[in-house]
């Protein structure tokens, strides 16, 4: 399976690097950014298999390479680009019944989020103050039916010390929001990494065997990171250490 995710990745990834096709359909415009989209991956590949999730929404993959060589961005940069792009077009469909953008919609939303990104608009920052961090597969605990365990944490007191990060390689930003107000956790101070920052690049901007993310690479190399899942030593595939 690990191969066959490999040859995908590098199909999808191979056909955006062709130029960008001029469609001449009467009526039809395009944004002039499709080119920095990879194609989005086809339902039944939508998954997580280490987390035993589907993802509840197709989320738009950007070519680092591309991005990179024209906006002189870096791994982190592009990882908050892609994020914040996502989750700008989920709140946008969350509050419309439209499910698809007009090309100058699509073009704007690209444009205001990179200003954001060059302007140093972060989803993720830890304080400076911050040494230790737990880093929690919740994909696990929700497939095992064990959230009530991540409960059980804060209330021990094991976040007392360490900043708790939640990873989720299937929900969105704003699903793991609304999860964790139906589990009155959100008062705890969760951060969060969510399906939206995962990328088939890694921070060479090299094409890898899977979707994921470095997790080092978003924190200060003075910080220690304690995974925890519910299962000893079972760890998410999607998380590159």
């Amino acid at each position: 399976m690990r191969y066959l995710n490999f040859f995908l990745l590098l199909t999808f990834i191979s056909c955006s690097q062709g130029e960008v096709r001029q469609i001449d359909e009467v009526g039809y415009r395009t944004s002039g950014i499709e080119q920095f989209f990879l194609p989005e991956l086809p339902t039944w590949a939508n998954h997580s298999a280490s987390g035993m999730c589907f993802k509840k929404h197709s989320f738009h993959y950007l070519d680092f390479n591309k991005l990179s060589s024209v906006y002189q961005l870096n791994y982190l940069e592009l990882l908050e680009l892609q994020a914040q792009y996502n989750d700008r077009l989920e709140s946008y469909f969350r509050s419309t019944t439209l499910r698809f953008l007009k090309p100058v919609e699509e073009s704007a939303f690209f444009a205001n989020t990179l200003e954001n990104i060059k302007g140093g608009v972060r989803y993720f920052k830890l304080p400076e103050t911050v040494n230790k961090v737990v880093l929690i597969f919740l994909d696990r605990y929700i497939a095992l039916g064990r959230e009530d365990e991540i409960r059980k944490m804060n209330e021990g007191g094991k976040f007392d010390e360490a900043v708790p990060i939640l990873f989720s390689a299937c929900l969105s930003r704003q699903d793991l929001n609304q999860w964790l107000i139906e589990k009155n956790l959100d008062q705890v101070g969760f951060y969060s990494l969510t399906a939206e920052w995962l990328s088939p690049f890694d921070s060479n901007l090299r094409v890898g065997p899977r979707i994921s993310i470095e997790v080092k690479k978003l924190l200060r190399t003075n910080v220690e990171v304690r995974p925890v899942s519910p299962e000893k030593d079972h760890l998410p595939s999607e998380i590159v250490f």
